[in-house]
């Protein structure tokens, strides 16, 4: 008798031919395995959608845009009916167990969330590309561990997870969600799942890092330094993130100047690059009143104060920040 978990596995797919067969060689591989398997295609032209449609035990949607990861992901979350929900970037390789083991973590107490295994970088050596969220002062959010050795053993709480491999309880999903969507659909891409892991931490659910999840992470499939396009939506996501989330204690005096130390920082590396990035900035100001609008609702709906943010807020790394982009 087959087992399976109640797990939706959804990929977000966009022109990711490359990565078809071992994406879904490796969740196939799994024991027990997911109830569903779900892929969101957003308008691939590279034979991907084609592949997808003529794998049996995959459920298809098809966009005939790239209507962007966050609507793709609410789209698969909505058609899936598992108490969890597994989203997966397709140059992830899922390690064997990696479903059991973070399920068993998301299912060992009521108010866990969000589980994220460890991911480290493909080609071997033990480096890690991330072991969770970890938030700073400024707003800035980064990936815990990422470019160093793997030293993480024991499941331990994290701000939050990268949604690259992260399984959610629907339960959690459901009750963060505004105006229907569980990720920010303004986002379009990039740090939408920091979005769900700050209003998470709002609403009181936690968040843990496996270690014995395993997988490897190439990253970098959709370039994220490659275009102005992508450069303006980061822009525009990092002001909106803090717009919408930063406890109100951190958004006058030093707080604030820091955010915005940081928003011009990035926007200064980002113009050296693609200066019509910079559009982002005109982006997010357009945005506003629905930011503000949606600031109200996640603050009015907050289960816990200032104090549990600053619990997990660590000073903002700048030199780490800056250095990468002068080279």
């Amino acid at each position: 008798m087959n087992q399976t978990l109640d797990l939706a596995l959804v990929f977000i797919n966009w022109n990711g031919r490359r990565d078809c067969e071992g994406a879904l060689a490796a969740v196939r591989a799994q024991r027990p395995a997911p109830r569903e398997v779900v892929v969101v295609d957003n308008g691939s032209s590279d034979g991907s959608l084609e592949w997808f449609l003529s794998q049996g035990d995959v459920f298809v949607v098809a966009n005939g845009a790239n209507l962007g990861f966050a609507k793709a992901a609410n789209q698969g979350i909505r058609v899936t009916s598992s108490a969890l929900v597994m989203l997966c970037n397709l140059d992830v390789r899922l390690a064997d167990g990696f479903l059991e083991t973070a399920v068993a973590r998301v299912l060992s107490a009521p108010d866990v969330g969000s589980v994220g295994g460890l991911l480290l970088r493909e080609g071997g050596g033990g480096i890690v590309d991330s072991a969770g969220h970890v938030l700073h002062r400024s707003g800035w959010v980064s990936n815990r561990g990422q470019g160093g050795p793997d030293h993480f053993k024991q499941p331990e709480e994290v701000f939050g997870v990268t949604a690259a491999a992260a399984v959610y309880r629907r339960e959690m999903l459901t009750d963060v969600a505004l105006d229907g969507e569980v990720f920010c659909e303004r986002f379009f891409a990039y740090l939408e799942d920091v979005d769900l892991d700050w209003r998470a931490r709002w609403r009181g659910w936690r968040s843990y890092l496996e270690p014995a999840a395993r997988a490897t992470h190439r990253r970098g499939g959709s370039g994220l330094h490659q275009t102005a396009m992508i450069e303006r939506h980061v822009l525009a996501n990092r002001a909106l993130l803090w717009m919408r989330n930063a406890p109100r204690s951190w958004v006058v005096g030093p707080g604030a100047a820091s955010a915005t130390g940081l928003i011009l920082l990035r926007a200064g590396l980002a113009a050296r690059r693609h200066p019509l990035a910079l559009l982002g900035l005109a982006d997010a100001a357009r945005s506003s009143p629905e930011v503000i609008r949606a600031r109200r609702q996640i603050m009015s709906r907050r289960r816990v104060p200032d104090s549990e943010m600053e619990r997990w807020a660590e000073p903002t790394p700048w030199k780490s920040l800056v250095a990468p982009h002068l080279r």
